[in-house]
C-alpha cells in the first residue's frame, strides 16, 4: 500500500491510475497509510478531501478554513484527496472515521461528503458532539455551504440540514471569541494558542483620534482588533511559552502617541528580546526602534551602497553615536548614486577650474559616481585622472559609455600608457579599452 501511496504523485499516467485503483479496493489498510500521508501535510490537507470545490465553497466562511489550499506539499494533499475518495464510496469506513479520536479523521468523514449530497445531512449531525474548537468553527462553515447547496438542489433533505446547521451554528458560537479586545482580562486564550501555532496571525494597525489598534487574524479567518494593553498582554504571554511575536510590539514601540508608557513597555520588551527575532529583520528592527527614541543592546550597522534604502540604519547608528555613519552621511548628502548614465560626466564639457575641482572631490568621495567623474576629468584634459581612473574602470556600467567618450575625445599618450600598464597587470577591462582606441586610431598600435 506505501508504494501504491507514493505513487500518486510524479508517476505516469498508467502507473497512477494502477494505484489510485490498488488503494480505492484497499480499505482500512489504505485508509491507515493515505491518513498516515496526509498529516504530514497539517490539518489542512482536509480540505483536498473535498475535492474540486462546489460553488457555494467558494464562500469567505470556506476558504477562511485552508490559506494553504493550494501552497501545501503535494503528496500530503493527493493523499488526502484519495482517502476522501475512499470515504465516499465506503460508508462503514466513513463512519468509523466519524467517531475516531482524531480530528483530523473526522474532518476528513465530514468533508469527504462534500460530493455526496445524500450523505450530508448524517455527516453534519455526526458533528454535534465535536469537542475540537477548530474542527467546530469548520464544521459550522461546512454546513452553511451545504445548506446553501442543497437550496440550490431543492434537496428534499433541505429542512433537516437546516436544523443541523444552526446546531453546529450554536456550537461554534461557543468556540468564537470576543472580536475585540480591550482590557489584557479580555485576552481569549484561544487567540494566544492560535499566534503561538501560528494558525493564527498579527499585524497592521490603525489609529483615529485616541483609539490604536492591532489587528490580528484567527485559524477561522475572523479578524480580532486588540487594544495596545491587549496586544502587550498577548506579547507577554507568547514570550512565557517561548515564542516572540514582534508584530505585537513594534507597532506599539514606534506609532503609539498617545500612552507613552505603554509605548516605551513595548519598547524595553522589543529590545530585549530582539535576539529572537527573524535574523534578516533584526537590524532594521533594532534601527526603527532606536529611531523612536528607545535603546537596544546591539549597534546598528548600514550598507551605505543601498543609499536611501538604508535611511533608516543610517539615521539608527547616527542616533547611537557611530563615527563612521558621520563620514557616511557626508557622502551620501554629498554623492548622489543613481540608476542609468550620471550626468556628473557632463562636468567634463563646462571647461572650468571649478568643474575640474567638482569632478575631482566626486571622484573622491563617491566610489560609485568614479566613472562619471573620471570621465569628467579626462575631458578636461585634468592629469589627475589618471589617480582614479584605475577605479573608474572597476566601476563597470552605464557610467563606462561616457569614460570611453572621454578617452575618444579627450586621449593623451600618458593615459595610453597607464591603460596598456593595466592591461599588462591582467586588467581585462583595460585590455577592452585599449582594443577600443586602437580600433578607433586614437591610440597608436
Amino acid at each position: 500500500m506505501w508504494k501504491a501511496a507514493f505513487a500518486l504523485d510524479g508517476s505516469p499516467p498508467a502507473v497512477l491510475a494502477e494505484a489510485e485503483a490498488s488503494l480505492l479496493q484497499g480499505g482500512t489498510t489504505a485508509y491507515g497509510v493515505l491518513t498516515k500521508m496526509a498529516r504530514v501535510g497539517g490539518r489542512d490537507q482536509v480540505v483536498a478531501a473535498a475535492g474540486p470545490i462546489p460553488f457555494c465553497m467558494g464562500a469567505p466562511q470556506f476558504r477562511s478554513m485552508s490559506p494553504m489550499r493550494s501552497n501545501g506539499p503535494r503528496l500530503p494533499g493527493k493523499a488526502a484527496e484519495l482517502a476522501g475518495r475512499l470515504l465516499m464510496k465506503d460508508e462503514a469506513l466513513r463512519r468509523k472515521a466519524q467517531t475516531s479520536e482524531d480530528p483530523f479523521d473526522r474532518a476528513l468523514a465530514l468533508l469527504s461528503t462534500a460530493r455526496l449530497p445524500e450523505a450530508q445531512t448524517q455527516a453534519l449531525a455526526a458533528m454535534r458532539k465535536e469537542s475540537d474548537p477548530e474542527l467546530r468553527l469548520w464544521a459550522s462553515a461546512i454546513a452553511t455551504c451545504f445548506t446553501r447547496s442543497a437550496e440550490k438542489r431543492g434537496d428534499p433533505s433541505l429542512d433537516a440540514m437546516r436544523i443541523e446547521e444552526k446546531h453546529l451554528a450554536e456550537l461554534a458560537e461557543d468556540v468564537r471569541e470576543p472580536l475585540r479586545c480591550v482590557e489584557p482580562a479580555e485576552l481569549a486564550p484561544t487567540l494566544v494558542d492560535e499566534l503561538e501555532k501560528g494558525m493564527a496571525t498579527a499585524g497592521g494597525w490603525s489609529s483615529s483620534n485616541e483609539r490604536f489598534e492591532l489587528e490580528a487574524k484567527r485559524a477561522n479567518g475572523e479578524e480580532v482588533s486588540l487594544s495596545p494593553a491587549c496586544a502587550l498582554a498577548a506579547y507577554d504571554a507568547l514570550v512565557a511559552r517561548g515564542t516572540y511575536l514582534d508584530s505585537l510590539v513594534l507597532p506599539l514601540a514606534t506609532s503609539l502617541q498617545k500612552d507613552w508608557a505603554l509605548r516605551r513597555a513595548a519598547g524595553e520588551r522589543a529590545g530585549r528580546d530582539l535576539k529572537h527575532y527573524p535574523e534578516l529583520r533584526r537590524n532594521h528592527t533594532a534601527a526603527k526602534l532606536v529611531n523612536a527614541g528607545h535603546t537596544v543592546p546591539v549597534k546598528v550597522t548600514w550598507k551605505e551602497d543601498r543609499g536611501i534604502l538604508n535611511r533608516d540604519e543610517l539615521e539608527a547608528a547616527l542616533r547611537q553615536g557611530n563615527p563612521d555613519a558621520r563620514a557616511a552621511l557626508d557622502r551620501v548628502l554629498f554623492c548622489r548614486s543613481k540608476i542609468g548614465e550620471n550626468e556628473m560626466s557632463l562636468l567634463g564639457y563646462q571647461g572650468t577650474k571649478q568643474a575640474a575641482e567638482t569632478a575631482y572631490g566626486i571622484a573622491q568621495r563617491c566610489p560609485d559616481s568614479a566613472a562619471a567623474a573620471t570621465a569628467a576629468l579626462v575631458r578636461l584634459k585634468d592629469p589627475r585622472a589618471s589617480k582614479f581612473l584605475p577605479k573608474a574602470l572597476e566601476n563597470w556600467g552605464f557610467d563606462q559609455e561616457a569614460l570611453r567618450r572621454a578617452l575618444l575625445d579627450a586621449y593623451t599618450p600618458k593615459l595610453g600608457q597607464q591603460l596598456q600598464e593595466l592591461e599588462a597587470k591582467g586588467n581585462d577591462k583595460a585590455r577592452d579599452m585599449v582594443a577600443l582606441l586602437k580600433d578607433a586610431g586614437v591610440m597608436k598600435p
